[in-house]
């Protein structure tokens, strides 16, 4: 088995790699320069703070004066947007490979924080109920994954405050249709995953009217039509109630079972799928779609779409976890959104990293199952994210070759002469 320093140069080429397409792309030597040593920070220190990312990349200078330039460029207007278009354009292709785009809204709690730009009342999602919300200081946090059976892959990341944010009239819907437009703008066949609260008028109507396939599960409030030539409508839950679920799905996380119905509905005179799933030792939801197909088809797409959205609340709570988001100590907000890019940027580039090359390296680090691979997790990224970071605590400056080695001429012809 190879050493884990056998990876280094592996690793420091495809970190090169992105930060050379950054220049490609428009982006100013200065701004390449700053922007790939955070990121490279980032990848071995798992943290975002800058003065830690500053003392790992052992410049030789002070590092307060390391420290004051990543500050000044990290706090750039607009940085991150240009970043999010850059990855996208990068990444295309791996996009493209995957169905489902999986929308969801987190935050950050800094119950302590005072000087932090944006700051405001946010819903605490850990410790909130649906009866009982838990209020507290600090940001929202909205993030766009692809998805599918196999693997995830960021695509947006942005922390906002909502009265910061009202200056300029961008609201929480506007921010969800500039990923979805943003998504479409890559792959026009992706299907959109939103939870409860993406049936609200302002998302699900631009959405049907554009012709964007998207999968919501619905909220108790809604009401529909349950034939085209008619006015009268019908609440939801009560519909859901009343719908056969004579079709049966076993979920692929946990290997649950679920009796599952549908029936054709209208919104606004659009014709559109509700599907509605019982678990057998649990309770009903359901979702509406437009996505086509016969009806089985059309049931297996909803439930394992919504099936894979549980993987970005996992990239929630492993953002949270390996890189300290809720540790951010910035004060302009500004350097908030961009670097909870950068952050993106460093998941992203250890989601994309070759399946040969994460098995091999994930040996190399000592971090397989002990007894069989097929223990390995559905969701590897911490591991991935682990074996980077010691990857690159391996690697050191190469003393350079002596100068009579470097000037030896290999090219001179040498022929064995043969004495008379």
């Amino acid at each position: 088995m190879e050493s884990i320093a056998y990876f280094t140069p592996e690793i420091q080429k495809r970190v090169s790699g992105f930060v050379d397409f950054l220049l490609k792309h428009g982006f100013s030597r200065p701004e390449v320069k700053n922007i790939g040593s955070l990121f490279q920070g980032m990848l071995k220190r798992h943290d975002v703070h800058v003065s830690v990312l500053g003392r790992s990349l052992g410049e030789k200078i002070a590092p307060k004066k390391t420290e004051e330039r990543l500050h000044r460029n990290l706090r750039r207007e607009g940085l991150w947007k240009r970043l999010i278009e850059a990855h996208g354009v990068k990444n295309r292709a791996g996009i493209r490979e995957k169905r489902y785009c999986i929308i969801d809204l987190s935050d950050i709690q800094k119950p302590y924080a005072e000087k932090m730009e944006g700051l405001g009342r946010v819903r605490d999602g850990d410790k909130s109920n649906r009866g009982e919300p838990v209020i507290g200081n600090g940001l929202y946090w909205i993030n766009g994954v692809m998805a599918d059976r196999s693997e995830i892959l960021p695509v947006y990341s942005e922390l906002y405050g909502l009265d910061h944010e009202g200056r300029d009239h961008t609201s929480e819907n506007t921010k969800i249709l500039g990923i979805i437009e943003l998504v479409h703008g890559m792959h026009s066949e992706a299907v959109y995953v939103l939870d409860r609260g993406g049936d609200r008028s302002e998302i699900i109507t631009p959405l049907m009217v554009t012709g964007k396939r998207f999968v919501i599960r619905g909220q108790d409030q809604r009401s529909l039509v349950l034939h085209k030539d008619s006015d009268k409508k019908t609440n939801i839950k009560v519909i859901a109630q009343r719908t056969r679920a004579c079709h049966t799905y076993k979920s692929l996380k946990k290997g649950e079972w679920f009796d599952v119905g549908i029936r054709r509905v209208y919104l606004d005179g659009t014709p559109l799928w509700l599907v509605i799933s019982r678990r057998r030792r649990g309770g009903m939801t359901w979702y509406l779609t437009n996505v086509g197909g016969d009806r089985t088809t059309v049931m297996n797409t909803v439930m394992e779409a919504y099936g894979l959205r549980w993987r970005v609340e996992e990239y929630h709570r492993q953002i949270k976890q390996d890189y300290g988001m809720e540790s951010l100590c910035l004060r302009k907000y500004s350097a908030i959104q961009n670097m909870s890019v950068l952050v993106m940027l460093a998941a992203s580039f250890c989601a994309r990293l070759p399946e040969h090359l994460v098995i091999q390296m994930l040996a190399a680090a000592n971090l397989l199952p002990r007894k069989r691979l097929s223990d390995i997790p559905g969701y590897q990224l911490y591991m991935i994210v682990a074996a980077v970071a010691r990857i690159l605590e391996t690697a050191v400056k190469r003393r350079p070759l002596p100068l009579r080695i470097r000037k030896r001429d290999y090219f001179q012809l040498s022929l064995a002469l043969q004495g008379v």
